[in-house]
C-alpha cells in the first residue's frame, strides 16, 4: 500500500514524468529492489534498482537526469536546482520542488567545491562546460535518511573576475571568425576550439579552420598577466564545411591551332571561372581554347551557391596530343589550425598512392619552407609541418605532383 501510494504520488508531483527505467545499454532492473526513477529531461538511472552501473551522462548529449532512492515507508523527495549567471558568480536555486521534512542538501560544483546550503552562489576559476550535483536527504528526529534524491546538470559555467570575456562566431567558407567582444584591459586571449586544438592571440577577432563539419564548445580565456583579469567564456558553434572541389582535365588536337578542350570534374560548383594562362579568361564550365604556343599554366577556380571558392592549377602541353588525364592527384587539401603560430597540418585526401612536394611561400612567391617529399597514401592523409619564426600574414601551401598542383592559404599571427 505504501508502495504504491508513494509512486501515485510521485507521478502526481513530477507532473507524470515519474517511471521505471531500463538502462540505456546492456543493464536491466533488479525487481528484488523497487524504486521509482524520476527523469525530467532525458534517460537516468537510479544505481541501487539496477544490476549494472548505468551512467546517463555517457549517453547521447544528456544534459541533466534526476534518481530518487526512497524507503518503502517514507514519503518521496525530490531534488532540483536551476541556474543563472548575469555576470560574475553562477546562482544556484532550488526548483521549489522541495517535498522533505527534515531536508539536509549537498551540492557539488564540478569543479571541486561543494556546499550545503542552497540558494547559494559559486565562482569559478574559469570558464567550462561542468557537471553540477544536487543531493537532497530527508532525515528523521533521529538524523536516519529517510529519503535521498539526486538531480545533475551539466551546466555552460563563465569564470573569472575583473574583466568580461565574450566572443560570437559566424563560419564562412570553412573559416570562423571569433569577434573578441570582450570587456576591461588585458592582454593575452587562450582558446580552446574544442577539436582537440589549443591556442594563444593577442586580443581581436580569430579565425579558425575546422577541418570537419559538426558542433564543438568552445573556450576563451583572457588573462592581463597581473590577475586582476582572469575571465572567461564558452559556447558551443555548429561549423559547416563546403563540399565544393576543383579540377579538370584536357585534350590537345593537335592540330595548327593547339585548340584545348578542357573537360571539368569539379563538385558541389554552381559557376567557374578559368585563367587559360596566356591572358584569356573563361567562365564556360568545359572550355575550349585556341593557344599561340605549347606550355601554359591554366587555373580553375570552382564556386558554390553560398560563394565558397575551390582552386586547382595545372601545368599544360597545346601541342602534345594525349596529355594527363587528371590535374592533381589530390581530390581536396585544407590545413588547420588556421589561423597558426607554431605547427600546421595539412589534410590531404588523394585520388592515387604517390609522392607530392609540398612547399610554403609568402605573398611575394619566395619559399619560406622549401620544397619538401611526401608520400601519400590513397584516401585521407595528414601531415605535420613546424613552421619557421614568420612575421604575421598570410601564406600559400602549395601541393605538386606530376599532375597538377593544388594550394591554400594560412593565416600566421
Amino acid at each position: 500500500r505504501h508502495l504504491l501510494l508513494s509512486i501515485l504520488f510521485s507521478f502526481a508531483v513530477f507532473n507524470s514524468k515519474a517511471q521505471f527505467l531500463n538502462c540505456v545499454e546492456s543493464s536491466y532492473i533488479d525487481l528484488s529492489v523497487i524504486c521509482p526513477a524520476v527523469v525530467d529531461s532525458v534517460w537516468g538511472c537510479n544505481d541501487s534498482c539496477y544490476v549494472n552501473e548505468c551512467i546517463a551522462f555517457n549517453h547521447f548529449g544528456v544534459t541533466h537526469y534526476t534518481f530518487d532512492l526512497c524507503g518503502d515507508l517514507a514519503p518521496a523527495c525530490h531534488a532540483d536546482f536551476y541556474t543563472s549567471q548575469a555576470a560574475g558568480p553562477v546562482d544556484f536555486t532550488d526548483s521549489g520542488m522541495v517535498y522533505a521534512f527534515n531536508p539536509v542538501y549537498l551540492i557539488d560544483f564540478g569543479d571541486g567545491n561543494t556546499d550545503v546550503t542552497i540558494p547559494t552562489a559559486h565562482t569559478y576559476a574559469t570558464s567550462g562546460l561542468y557537471k553540477v550535483c544536487l543531493t537532497l536527504y530527508d532525515t528523521d528526529a533521529g538524523g536516519n535518511i529517510q529519503c535521498e534524491s539526486k538531480t545533475c546538470r551539466y551546466i555552460v559555467a563563465q569564470g573569472g573576475s575583473g574583466c568580461t570575456a565574450l566572443f560570437t562566431a559566424t563560419t564562412n567558407c570553412g573559416v570562423t571568425t571569433f569577434a573578441d567582444l570582450s570587456t576591461g584591459t588585458y592582454n593575452t586571449v587562450q582558446w580552446d576550439f574544442g577539436d582537440g586544438t589549443t591556442g594563444t592571440t593577442n586580443p581581436g577577432d580569430t579565425t579558425y579552420e575546422y577541418a570537419a563539419s559538426g558542433t564543438y564548445f568552445v573556450s576563451m580565456n583572457i588573462l592581463d598577466g597581473t590577475g586582476l583579469c582572469n575571465a572567461g567564456f564558452t559556447d558551443s558553434i555548429t561549423v559547416t564545411i563546403p563540399t565544393v572541389t576543383a579540377g579538370f582535365s584536357y585534350i590537345a588536337s593537335g592540330n595548327s591551332s593547339h585548340t584545348v578542350t578542357f573537360t571539368n570534374t569539379s563538385t558541389g560548383a554552381t559557376s567557374y571561372y578559368w585563367d587559360l594562362g596566356d591572358g584569356d579568361t573563361s567562365s564556360n564550365a568545359n572550355p575550349a581554347h585556341d593557344y599561340d604556343s605549347c606550355s601554359y599554366t591554366v587555373t580553375l577556380t570552382a564556386i558554390d551557391a553560398d560563394g565558397c571558392l575551390a582552386t586547382t592549377t595545372m601545368l599544360i602541353d597545346a601541342c602534345n596530343i594525349g596529355a594527363p588525364v587528371i590535374n592533381s592527384v589530390l581530390n581536396s587539401l585544407s590545413v588547420y589550425p588556421n589561423p597558426a603560430k607554431e605547427n600546421i597540418s595539412l589534410a590531404m585526401n588523394s585520388k592515387l598512392a604517390g609522392d607530392v612536394v609540398i612547399t610554403v611561400k609568402d605573398v611575394t612567391g619566395r619559399d619560406v619552407i622549401e620544397a619538401t617529399t611526401v608520400h601519400l597514401n590513397s584516401g585521407k592523409n595528414n601531415y605535420n609541418l613546424k613552421l619557421p619564426l614568420l612575421p604575421a600574414g598570410v601564406y600559400l601551401v602549395q601541393v605538386n605532383d606530376d599532375f597538377g598542383m593544388m594550394n591554400t592559404r594560412v593565416l600566421v599571427r
